[in-house]
């Protein structure tokens, strides 16, 4: 019989986001590392066919596509198999899909507190081996799939022979620029405040102003970086991460 759980915001467990994606890659054998890759709803898929063997078909399930109505299809599994289970949790599949942060991280707290109080304690489940040996959609698949630009594409820095010709150093994007000079504002302004109120340590301080320091560095390199669609993309994301991080440590 399944046990339906209600999370509020006084009974809701402090579980952070790197324990969550912990317990879901220990116990999937997958290789998750952002919280917005639940969006795709097939780890929800698995993990409820590890509480109930016989309530989801995982045939079904598509693992490791970037499709978002295959994301869409798989949430309209689980919500059949939910409705057939007697799990009464809506699911705000538009919400979920879109891959946004707080939404899929409120979801994953609720979703382990469910499983921890329906799960039997059983460990012959192989979670490989149930899904076909299939691999979970990653952010990684997103840097693999950029590809080079084309010789026609690659502009200016090439001759009719096809040699390299040299070309002047390009000028700085200004947003490129902008977005770095603002993260270095926020930062100092974080570790700033966190020192004088008191609430952070030392050596956290330390290590957010050596960071800031690192930021102004690359901030001076940009002026003479020529930006391609795959450098960029992978600059706003490492951003990102560097930013998200710091949000939790202080």
């Amino acid at each position: 019989m399944v046990v339906n759980v209600y999370v509020s915001a006084v009974t809701q467990d402090n579980i952070s986001r790197h324990d969550l994606l912990a317990w879901v890659n220990c116990t999937l054998q997958s290789n998750l590392c952002k919280i917005e890759e639940m969006s795709t709803g097939a780890a929800y898929c698995q993990l409820t066919h590890l509480l109930f063997r016989d309530g989801i078909n995982l045939k079904k399930v598509k693992w490791n596509s970037r499709n978002e109505m295959d994301h869409i299809n798989n949430w309209k599994i689980l919500g059949t198999a939910w409705k057939a289970i007697g799990i009464d949790k809506p699911l705000q599949v538009e919400r979920l899909t879109k891959g946004k942060f707080q939404d899929n991280f409120e979801f994953l707290q609720w979703f382990y507190k469910f499983f921890k109080a329906n799960f039997d304690g059983s460990d012959d489940y192989d979670p490989f081996a149930a899904r076909g040996g299939e691999k979970y959609y990653v952010v990684s698949n997103i840097i693999q799939s950029i590809k080079p630009l084309p010789a026609s594409a690659k502009g200016p820095g090439t001759n009719r022979n096809g040699s390299n010709a040299r070309v002047p150093p390009s000028r700085p994007i200004p947003s490129v620029v902008k977005k770095c000079q603002h993260l270095i504002s926020c930062c100092a302004a974080v570790s700033t405040g966190s020192a004088a109120s008191g609430t952070v340590v030392t050596k956290v301080v330390e290590e957010k102003d050596a960071e800031i320091s690192r930021l102004r560095a690359a901030t001076q390199e940009v002026s003479s970086f020529k930006f391609t669609s795959k450098s960029l993309f992978l600059f706003y994301f490492y951003a990102y991460e560097w930013q998200m991080n710091l949000r939790l440590t202080v």
